[in-house]
C-alpha cells in the first residue's frame, strides 16, 4: 500500500514536472515569436485562431467568413451555429479592430460532465494533452479519507515511538486523535455529497499563438460549458482590456451611491 502511495504521488511529481517544463517551453516560443509578430504590424494573421477565422483579422474579414454573424458593439459579433453536434453560441472578440478571442456556450449541453469529457476528447485531438485539468467534484472526493489517513500516520508514530522508548502512548490522546479524524472525515464526505451537486471542471491548453479553456459549471440552476480562445499575441491588449473594463464597471456603480 505504501509503494502504490509513494507510486502515485512520484507519478504526480513527475507528471507536474513535464507540465511545467511544457509550458515554460511554450513561454519562451512566445517570447522569442512576439517581436516577430509585432514587427508584422497591420499584416500579421495566425495561424490559428477559431475554424477559418484567424488572430489579427480585421471586423470585415471575419464578418466575410460568418455572414450570419450579428455585430453586438464595434468589439463584438455573435454567431449560431453547431458544434460538436450541440447548439453553440458563438462571440468574436475584436480590440482595435482585430480579432483577439472568441468565446463558444453551448446553453443545452445535457448532462455536463459527459459533454466536458466529449469536448475535452476533441480539443485533445487538436491542441494534444491539456497543460492543466482540474475537476472539484474529484478533489472533494479525494479527501474523503485523507483525515483518517493523517490519523493512522499519528497513530503509527506514537506506536514507532513507544516501541522504541518504552514510553507507553497516552490512550486519550489517541482516542482524540481518533474523534478529531472522524468528524475531519465526516465533513470531508459532505464536501464530496455536495460536489457532485455543485463542481467545476477546467481544462486548459496551451500553444505558441493560442490560450485555450474548457470550462464548465454546475450547480443549483446552472449548466454552463464554455471554450475560451484567446490571442497570445494580444494577451497583453486583453489584459488591459479586463482591467479597464472593471474601471468602468466601478465608476457606474459608483454613479448610484
Amino acid at each position: 500500500m505504501r509503494l502504490s502511495v509513494l507510486g502515485c504521488i512520484l507519478m504526480a511529481c513527475l507528471t507536474a514536472a513535464c507540465v511545467t517544463t511544457r509550458e515554460e517551453l511554450i513561454e519562451k516560443k512566445r517570447h522569442g515569436a512576439m517581436e516577430d509578430w509585432r514587427s508584422q504590424g497591420a499584416a500579421y494573421r495566425s495561424s490559428e485562431g477559431f475554424q477559418d477565422a484567424r488572430w489579427g483579422m480585421r471586423v470585415e474579414e471575419v464578418r466575410e467568413l460568418f455572414p450570419d454573424g450579428k455585430m453586438l458593439n464595434e468589439n463584438a459579433m455573435r454567431w449560431k451555429s453547431t458544434i460538436a453536434d450541440l447548439p453553440a453560441v458563438v462571440t468574436f472578440a475584436f480590440l482595435k479592430g482585430r480579432f483577439v478571442a472568441v468565446d463558444v456556450f453551448f446553453p443545452d449541453a445535457g448532462n455536463v460532465r459527459d459533454a466536458h469529457l466529449l469536448i475535452r476528447r476533441l480539443l485533445n485531438r487538436k491542441f494534444g494533452t491539456p497543460v492543466h485539468d482540474r475537476d472539484t467534484a474529484d478533489e472533494a472526493q479525494r479527501r474523503v479519507g485523507s483525515y483518517r489517513s493523517a490519523a493512522d500516520t499519528v497513530y503509527a508514530l506514537g506506536k514507532l515511538t513507544e516501541s522504541l522508548t518504552g514510553v507507553h502512548q497516552e490512550q486519550y490522546a489517541q482516542q482524540r486523535i481518533d474523534v478529531r479524524a472522524e468528524n475531519d472525515e465526516a465533513e470531508a464526505r459532505r464536501q464530496a455529497r455536495s460536489a457532485s451537486k455543485r463542481f467545476v471542471l477546467l481544462s486548459r491548453w496551451a500553444t505558441v499563438e493560442s490560450d485555450v479553456k474548457l470550462r464548465s459549471v454546475k450547480t443549483p440552476g446552472i449548466d454552463a460549458v464554455v471554450i475560451e480562445y484567446e490571442s497570445a499575441r494580444y494577451a497583453a491588449e486583453l489584459v488591459a482590456a479586463r482591467q479597464r473594463t472593471k474601471e468602468l464597471e466601478l465608476q457606474r456603480m459608483t454613479k448610484g451611491l
